[in-house]
């Protein structure tokens, strides 16, 4: 599987749009999955670049056959004017008054080579000084093609002129025009993978039965697209920290039927399923909930719906009330006086109390 690499969400754009891409559960935010390729957004520059890039390999070096970073980059030459389209045959870096020794070659036969500056680019003099080591000016390839380098995983990049030695205003014009570009890239990119596929056809190779295979045809459950796709992550994060084999799996599964299969429909099975797996894997994050649900109970006693963010990456909460007479308007206010939600920015903080 190929991993997609933008520095920004803007640049990934279109093929958010034009195929369906959803969050991978991660160790942070920007990984998303399809059944073809997996998406990652780093932000700019070579450190973020570097960091997430090695951190998405070393999880998924056994499925990762080849990283392509798809992005924007500045014109060094003559040659490339804005909107021009390159596939990149070296990258090499700058940092600061110095070159980087390492470079990294593409299988693409091309002349375009890129450099990969440690700063933004702001001068005339600046882009002259580059314009002797590469064609065109990026803030990313040379990190990930250097993490690529690491776990022997093949790095291409495919960048799109976005302005040139005499734009003024490089970032406003990338803001402006991102669904534009975003979607060059995209009709550029399809064209490449068609030509490739017709090339040397995808061999499609039918999936060996697996634990996920035996729980997804599980008679007693019934998993939804979302579970589904939960399944596969919790499964494999239970794999690669060896906390549960294939056995202990099944026995999990089979207490839980029989301790409730007579109360509960296939869908509310495999959620409690779900929830129970999702316990083994972070316990932690079990505690952290009921931490906060324990803040929560005047709300929840005045019969409000409190909800929160079930990832546990954004701080809030989310209150639904229903106010039919001033009864119901006094419950709330009474209900809002005794919650504290320092409380809660106290549990994300880290302060769980003694008992963890």
């Amino acid at each position: 599987m190929k991993l997609l690499v933008f520095a920004h969400r803007g640049e990934a754009q279109a093929f958010f749009n034009e195929w369906e891409f959803l969050p991978e559960e991660f160790f942070f935010t920007g990984l998303f999955k399809n059944k073809n390729y997996y998406l990652l957004i780093t932000g700019e520059g070579p450190k973020d670049a570097s960091e997430k890039t090695v951190a998405v390999l070393s999880s998924y070096k056994n499925e990762i056959t080849e990283i392509i970073n798809i992005g924007i980059a500045g014109s060094l030459t003559p040659k490339l004017s804005v909107g021009d389209m390159a596939w990149v045959r070296s990258s090499y870096a700058q940092n600061a008054e110095r070159s980087e020794f390492k470079s990294y070659t593409t299988k693409n036969h091309t002349n375009i080579d890129c450099i990969t500056a440690f700063s933004r680019i702001t001068s005339q003099i600046e882009r002259k000084t580059l314009s002797a080591f590469a064609d065109i000016v990026d803030r990313e390839l040379w990190s990930i093609a250097s993490a690529g380098h690491l776990f022997r995983v093949e790095t291409s990049a495919l960048k799109l002129i976005s302005d040139d030695a005499d734009s003024v205003d490089m970032c406003k014009l990338v803001k402006d025009e991102a669904p534009a570009m975003s979607k060059k890239l995209f009709t550029e990119f399809q064209k490449h993978e068609m030509k490739l596929a017709s090339v040397k056809p995808v061999e499609l190779v039918a999936k060996s039965d697996s634990i996920e295979d035996y729980f997804l045809n599980h008679p007693k459950f019934y998993f939804t697209t979302s579970q589904t796709r939960k399944l596969s992550t919790v499964l494999r994060g239970l794999s690669l920290k060896k906390i549960a084999d294939d056995t202990e799996l099944k026995n999990i599964a089979n207490k839980l039927i029989e301790e409730n299969a007579n109360e509960k429909t296939s869908k509310e099975l495999s959620k409690m399923f779900l929830n129970s797996l999702s316990e083994r894997l972070n316990p932690l994050n079990t505690k952290i909930k009921d931490k906060i649900n324990q803040s929560l109970k005047p709300l929840l006693d005045s019969g409000a719906t409190v909800t929160f963010d079930p990832e546990l990456e954004q701080e809030y909460i989310q209150i639904n009330y229903q106010v039919r007479n001033t009864k119901d308007q006094k419950r709330l206010q009474l209900a809002l006086e005794q919650f504290n939600y320092q409380k809660i920015k106290d549990i994300f903080a880290g302060n769980l109390g003694d008992d963890v």
